[in-house]
C-alpha cells in the first residue's frame, strides 16, 4: 500500500475512519503499522500483538481523571472489537 493510495484492507471491518485512527495510534510502533496495513488478515500472533498494543494505548490515553472513557478511548475500544472478533474467529468457543 502506498502512502498516496492508503486504502483500508479488505480485513478490516471497522471502516475507513477507525482504520485511519488505527494508522494514527500505530505511526510510532512500526510493527503495529505493519499488521495495520497489511493486505493479508493478521495472524494470531500479529492479532495478539495489536490487542496488547491497543489495551495498553487505552490505558494509557483512552481515559479522563476520573476514568470515564474519551472519544479518543472509545475509538480504541472499538479497534480492540474488530481485533477481538479476528481473534474469535480463528479460536472459536469450545462448545
Amino acid at each position: 500500500m502506498s502512502e498516496q493510495n492508503r486504502t483500508v484492507p479488505r480485513w478490516f471491518r471497522g471502516g475507513p475512519e477507525l482504520h485511519q485512527s488505527l494508522l494514527d495510534l500505530t505511526a510510532w510502533h512500526p510493527e503495529a503499522t505493519e499488521i495495520a496495513t497489511s493486505p493479508r488478515a493478521p495472524d494470531d500472533f500479529a492479532t495478539d500483538t495489536m490487542l496488547e498494543f491497543l489495551s495498553q494505548e487505552l490505558m494509557r490515553s483512552g481515559y479522563a481523571d476520573d476514568w470515564s472513557v474519551t472519544s479518543h478511548g472509545q475509538e480504541i475500544e472499538d479497534l480492540i472489537d474488530v481485533f477481538h472478533r479476528i481473534a474469535q474467529r480463528r479460536w472459536p468457543a469450545a462448545g
